[in-house]
């Protein structure tokens, strides 16, 4: 039996849903091991043994897979944005389909033998609308940089499985290479004024977080930076400069949070230039256009272009049509709402943040829509009224990864709506949350579809259509 420090060869024959590659031994034995790719014949070594698995770190690759592609950034491997980027983008595909029919199976319990392949995305690299940089007085250094001084001011992404650690980012393939001059100018502009960075061990500290949102369909381009307190006259000369070396950004802010977490949310804004927002537009499945108004704090899809897809596939799912009442809860700034508008009776839309819910209301009247309605509420209080849903006949979800609370499943496995359409980015708590909801035996998964939203990570868009049992053909 195998045990901790143990030097093995192995066969990887699949992916685990955090992109490990999976191996057995000759008993059976499961093994997950990081940087390895189907088809590798790689040795290993077992860093961590439990009773029923162990996890290994790649020593040596025997013989690659045929599978394995060049890595376009040079920050692979380290960085934790694109994890399985040198994997090719058809297997990637296939691994993530598996996943989402693993989760329905293993976690949820339902017997689905085949599922639809998943649907790759429009573009594979320079397709995110949205990056998000963190400052860090605690720089992870390269192998090749090892023997370098550390200087203590990062800016850039998280290193896997590190709390503080972050790795300088000097060329990202996800947003653009508009983004990525932003990004160097704004790392070299504080650095040479030696502006402290926030630390999380001190509490103390100015620089946080450089946000970058780009529309796709439009020529808009925001630059919000979060700090612990707004300097008028430190932000006034970035903001110049800005402005000065990169005149396509359109609207710049200063954000500040001085909340001991680490999260990239401002308390206050302060609008250096421009509107203080963007605008994006998104096609339905007729190619009509929408504007939708995003405010630094809103959420988007993050692939603008993929994101027209996974709209699309939700609206064939849910076969809206006119006579139909529809609830959007978890609704953002009212995408979904407002695509679907054209097509059935009347919307309401449901967010917990009131700037999500009041961007709706803007991104409503922009495309003079008047069948939205707009509520701000806690979801669980919401369905906790009977009332709020009486009259509506189907239901469009799309909730954060953490998925639902208990209590909403249990009131959803209760309710008559002819269809709901739940969308997650979350295989694991969908498959978690269907089951529950699936648990009175009133609905049951008519079509999956998972959607590629972020090629060359481990992580899965996935739309599943629930049919009430006594509405459905067959039932």
């Amino acid at each position: 039996m195998i045990k901790k420090g143990d030097l093995i060869t192995v066969e990887v024959t699949s992916l685990n849903s955090e992109g490990k590659g999976i191996s057995k031994t000759d008993e059976g034995f499961v093994i997950f091991s990081e940087k390895t790719l189907p088809g590798d014949t790689a040795q290993i070594r077992i860093k961590k043994k439990k009773s029923n698995y162990a996890e290994a770190v790649l020593v040596e690759l025997v013989k690659p897979s045929e599978f394995r592609t060049a890595a376009r950034c040079s920050h692979f491997g380290v960085c934790g944005g694109c994890k399985i980027q040198n994997y090719s983008y058809d297997k990637q595909l296939e691994f993530k389909t598996v996943v989402v029919q693993d989760a329905l199976q293993r976690i949820g319990g339902f017997d689905i033998p085949e599922i639809l392949p998943a649907l790759g995305s429009t573009e594979v690299f320079y397709y995110r609308n949205k990056m998000e940089y963190s400052f860090s007085d605690d720089e992870w250094l390269d192998a090749k940089d090892i023997d370098n001084e550390k200087d203590n001011y990062a800016l850039g992404l998280h290193v896997p499985g590190f709390h503080s650690k972050i790795i300088n980012i000097e060329n990202c393939f996800l947003q653009s290479e508009l983004s990525n001059k932003i990004l160097n100018f704004t790392y070299n502009f504080f650095k040479e004024k030696k502006v402290s960075v926030y630390s999380t061990k001190t509490q103390s500290g100015m620089l946080r977080f450089l946000i970058i949102r780009q529309s796709k369909n439009t020529n808009d381009l925001m630059v919000n930076l979060i700090t612990f307190e707004h300097d008028e006259k430190l932000m006034t000369e970035y903001s110049a400069r800005l402005k000065e070396l990169f005149p396509e950004i359109t609207t710049i802010i200063n954000s500040t949070t001085q909340k001991k977490a680490q999260v990239a949310f401002g308390e206050n804004e302060y609008i250096l230039h421009g509107k203080g927002f963007i605008t994006e537009i998104l096609k339905d499945s007729t190619g009509k256009e929408f504007s939708f108004k995003i405010s630094p704090q809103s959420f988007f899809q993050t692939n603008t272009l993929q994101a027209e897809n996974l709209f699309r596939v939700m609206t064939e799912f849910g076969e809206f049509g006119k006579e139909d009442n529809v609830l959007d809860l978890y609704c953002g700034t009212g995408s979904v709402s407002i695509i679907l508008s054209e097509s059935v009776n009347k919307v309401k839309g449901v967010e917990l943040i009131q700037d999500s819910i009041n961007d709706a209301k803007i991104n409503s009247d922009l495309n003079s829509i008047t069948n939205c309605e707009y509520i701000c509420s806690d979801i669980k209080d919401f369905l906790e009224n009977p009332e709020s849903i009486s009259g509506y006949n189907k239901l469009v979800l799309d909730p954060p990864r953490s998925g639902l609370h208990p209590k909403i499943c249990e009131i959803l496995s209760e309710t008559e709506f002819e269809k709901i359409i739940y969308v997650s980015c979350n295989p694991h708590t969908q498959a978690r949350d269907l089951k529950m909801i699936c648990s009175r035996d009133k609905y049951k998964i008519e079509k999956i579809q998972p959607v590629d939203m972020f090629p060359h990570t481990y992580h899965i868009e996935n739309i599943v259509s629930l049919v009430r049992k006594d509405t459905s053909q067959d039932s």
